[in-house]
């Protein structure tokens, strides 16, 4: 995907340089296709890399009443285009996803968006009553910001910073933003740093008129679970995964595939008709690297095996936090520095994130063990209730790390407030899951599953759009939907998963899992108790427990992240001028004298306080460049 920008302006106050300032909010090189379009209410840009829906933009329809701009893709809608054909639709174009998406619109009104299969943000501009509408597909797979200013001008975009680029938008951070920010390494639901700056909501139509705005869902998640024998699940997992898969790789366009050795990118392949050249990141030819490899050849596909600088992760500090608007930590953009290898033999890449969540279970609460300082997951899931979800939520959310006490950052004014306002964010997404869920478990994971596109490691997505179109099939309607009506004891673990891999493909299925060096068929209670005994034996043995050319290296595509900071200078110090600079970290919020002796504790080893120092060193980033301090004397903290 590109990017869209845009406002309408309601007082004709906002003056005409503000579309291009939102443009380079969003332009990251001199490559991008921009095709602009504006009137006396509303300037709009789209920003696409000239891979796939290349004609410009906007598209009208025959009378020229109403027009649409779309970044994203649409997929299988051939037979619908026949019968609007039929029904005395014309086409200018063989194959544009903007005018099929405008077509249906004009036939069959807000319905139309329930139809699309894809991942698009789309604006449709009635030219004659002067209605907006924006609408975004069902995963927010690329956010979409907006802000209705006091004197009703609408802002959008793709990033959170073209809406600040505007002199009306009064930038006084939300508090409830920052203490999840801390706590979940995410913002919950809608919300930004920006106090009514918002995302538009997964499925949702906005819809603007006269300085009013009004937001409705065109389709909901509802869990509808079946009720059938494994190897039903099985049989239509494979083929719905398959179809997915075909329905991406139509075209002349060169794919790429980000392929780790682990179980879920190479379904991709494994579903896959045709070849793609397969990536893997790493520090070297480490068994992630091989496994990969492996895979790769058993589909006979080429291998390219990105090799990273020790000093990859200080150099894409700033591109990282502005792909995320400092919303994401900034680890997880690990693909930017490597476009330019990318680009050379691919032009569209997929990804196999999300799978594991939905498939696999991973992202479910489990049981744990402590042995030797160290919690093991045990092949159990964690009992939850209705009153006691909010505390699993906070304890148990993936990627929560309110265990390691997220209050010693903040003064003792906020530090106070901080497990109020949780609880608050958190009781309000769970009302939203009350009448969608099927299970308890799926109420604990609506975070996850519904503002996927607010899940921490999603960064790696966005990242990528910046130079490359990327596909993420688990963004399938149909792969979704099979999702909703498999029974959580299906999806819980991984055995569902690795059935149908061995249908699409032995050859692959059998390759070890790299994260474990264990075949995937081995049994989990088998495998849970092989971890517990090395653990074990290497406490009882004094065992090295990393033989590793580096102490910064790992087996896996990421480095040792706890150890990147105390061996790496540059990013040590980059995080030390960080926490002592008070436009990045507000001392009036922040407790900088804790924050300080936290640092010095993780340098010396005596604590793991990484995953503070990685967030703060993310917002702080941001915060220097796009907090109050830059724009105003407004209180720098909303009060809620």
């Amino acid at each position: 995907m590109g990017a869209i920008v845009g406002y309408i302006d309601n007082t004709n106050r906002i003056g005409t340089s503000l579309l291009s300032d939102m443009i380079r909010t969003v332009r990251w090189t001199d490559n991008e296709q921009v095709d602009l379009w504006h009137d006396v209410f509303l300037s709009i840009a789209r920003l696409n890399h000239g891979t796939t829906n290349t004609e410009s933009q906007p598209i009208f329809n025959n009378d020229r009443s109403m027009l649409m701009i779309m970044d994203g893709n649409i997929f299988d809608y051939e037979q619908s285009k026949s019968e609007l054909i039929n029904k005395g639709h014309r086409f200018e174009f063989e194959h544009n996803d903007a005018e099929y998406c405008l077509r249906l619109y004009e036939e069959t009104g807000e319905s139309a968006f329930r139809k699309l299969n894809g991942n698009f943000n789309i604006v449709v501009y009635n030219l004659i009553t002067h209605e907006l509408l924006l609408v975004n597909d069902r995963f927010c797979s690329q956010p979409l910001f907006y802000y209705l200013t006091d004197k009703g001008n609408l802002l959008f975009g793709t990033r959170l910073s073209s809406i600040l680029v505007s002199p009306e938008v009064p930038r006084q951070l939300d508090i409830r933003s920052i203490f999840e920010f801390f706590t979940f390494q995410r913002i919950l639901g809608n919300k930004t740093y920006y106090k009514d700056i918002d995302v538009l909501k997964p499925a949702h139509i906005l819809k603007y008129q006269n300085g009013n705005v009004s937001i409705i869902p065109y389709w909901e998640m509802h869990y509808k679970e079946t009720n059938h024998p494994k190897k039903y699940y099985v049989d239509k997992l494979a083929a719905v995964l398959k179809k997915s898969v075909a329905r991406r790789i139509q075209g002349n366009n060169c794919f790429g595939l980000l392929l780790s050795g682990g179980l879920d990118s190479r379904m991709i392949l494994a579903a896959s008709d045709k070849k793609m050249v397969t990536f893997t990141f790493g520090d070297f030819e480490n068994r992630e690297v091989k496994t990969a490899r492996k895979i790769a050849e058993a589909k006979g596909c080429k291998h390219i095996f990105l090799n990273r600088d020790f000093d990859h992760y200080f150099n894409m500090v700033d591109e990282a936090v502005e792909s995320g608007d400092g919303m994401y930590n900034f680890i997880h953009a690990h693909v930017i520095g490597y476009f330019s290898d990318i680009q050379e033999v691919s032009d569209v890449i997929f990804t196999g994130v999300r799978f594991e969540h939905c498939f696999r279970g991973t992202a479910l609460p489990r049981r744990t063990l402590k042995i030797f300082g160290r919690n093991i997951g045990l092949p159990f899931l964690t009992k939850i209730t209705d009153k006691n979800i909010v505390y699993k939520i906070l304890g148990k959310l993936r990627y929560s790390i309110y265990e390691q006490n997220p209050h010693q950052l903040f003064n003792e004014y906020y530090a106070d407030k901080l497990d109020d306002v949780l609880n608050n964010s958190i009781k309000k997404i769970l009302e939203e899951a009350n009448s969608k869920v099927v299970s308890i478990y799926d109420k604990f994971t609506w975070l996850d599953t519904y503002y996927t596109s607010r899940y921490p490691t999603y960064l790696f997505n966005l990242s990528i759009r910046q130079a490359l179109d990327e596909y993420v099939v688990m963004f399938d309607n149909d792969l979704f939907d099979l999702y909703l009506e498999i029974p959580l004891k299906y999806r819980s673990n991984k055995d569902l998963w690795i059935a149908t891999l061995e249908k699409l493909n032995p050859d692959i299925a059998r390759i070890p899992n790299s994260n474990t060096g264990y075949s995937p068929f081995f049994p989990t209670f088998i495998r849970w108790a092989v971890v517990l005994i090395q653990i074990i034996l290497k406490k009882i043995f004094v065992l090295k427990a990393n033989r590793l050319p580096n102490p910064t290296y790992t087996e896996s595509s990421w480095p040792n992240y706890r150890e990147l900071i105390r061996h790496n200078k540059k990013l040590r110090e980059l995080i030390w001028i960080t926490i002592t600079d008070p436009e990045c970290l507000d001392p009036s919020l922040f407790d900088i004298r804790r924050i300080k002796e936290m640092f010095e504790a993780h340098v010396t080893g005596e604590e793991d306080y990484s995953a503070f120092l990685y967030l703060l060193l993310t917002f702080g980033s941001w915060h220097k460049k796009y907090g109050p301090h830059k724009y105003s004397t407004q209180s720098m903290v909303g009060s809620e």
